[in-house]
């Protein structure tokens, strides 16, 4: 196997650490940080799409591999276009992004892909967890969804004012939606864990996780009005942690595109 990986690692945590430094300190003030904020996501959504799409061209057509990554390429490609909206509507159109905008309508629709793929990918993968495995996996994602729920929803939807129910609705399909591909890509590792395939669903599960945490936070950060790019310490955690996502998956993808299938164990699709 290439050791490339391994750079591509390095090269993440330096630009983590960088982006880190810039929200620190913003020598050229919020206006070059939002710009640089923008840039990095934006450019991070396009590798993991282009990536994604390139692990799905190396499997045969049939393969239910191959409709995985292509899935997964949608959903990512789909986010990158949201991407692009957010990026014109904050830098573009030079004013401060609604919640919910038109980008927030394509993050949601690129949730679906992203669910299926990551479904079939577990499903693909031709084993089963033992009974005692699932009922732990249901009972710690049952477990976290009830308290985000108390914590982020309650508050939201508890007093909803008149006017921000599309936030409230936003907030919660955001929280369901990026739990749901957490909880599956955690599924996903439990059985590959070991094996050789098993490392690019790790880098795709932590990118998961990331997104479950940051779009969750952001959610409710905007609904109580305290979201700002630069602006405070929360802001700048759910920036990187955002971006972090992002690179994550993208490394998960070139890991698969870059991957010596010859050296990878045939699975035999589940029934």
């Amino acid at each position: 196997m290439s050791h490339r990986p391994w750079y591509a690692q390095l090269v993440i945590l330096a630009i983590l650490l960088a982006y880190t430094a810039l929200n620190i300190w913003q020598p050229g003030g919020i206006r070059l940080l939002e710009a640089v904020s923008d840039g990095l996501d934006l450019g991070a959504a396009l590798l993991a799409t282009v990536f994604s799409f390139a692990a799905a061209a190396r499997f045969d057509r049939g393969r239910p591999q191959r409709r995985v990554w292509y899935l997964l390429g949608t959903g990512m490609a789909l986010w990158t276009v949201a991407e692009c909206i957010w990026t014109y509507l904050q830098l573009g159109a030079g004013r401060q992004v609604p919640y919910p905008s038109f980008a927030d309508i394509i993050w949601a629709v690129g949730y679906a892909p992203l669910v299926l793929g990551l479904f079939l990918g577990y499903r693909s993968l031709g084993a089963r967890l033992r009974t005692r495995q699932r009922i732990v996996a249901v009972v710690i994602y049952a477990a976290l969804f009830t308290a985000l729920a108390g914590w982020m929803l309650a508050p939201m939807c508890g007093d909803l004012p008149a006017g921000r129910w599309a936030e409230a609705l936003l907030g919660s399909y955001y929280l369901i939606g990026n739990l749901t591909l957490a909880f599956i890509a955690s599924l996903s590792l439990i059985v590959v864990w070991d094996g050789l395939i098993g490392r690019p669903w790790l880098a795709i599960t932590i990118g998961m996780l990331l997104f479950a945490l940051s779009d969750t936070a952001f959610a409710y950060a905007a609904w109580v009005g305290t979201y700002a790019v630069g602006r405070n310490l929360i802001s700048g955690v759910i920036d990187v942690v955002y971006l972090g996502a992002y690179l994550c998956i993208a490394l998960g993808a070139y890991l698969q595109a870059t991957l010596s299938l010859a050296d990878v164990p045939a699975i035999v699709p589940s029934a």
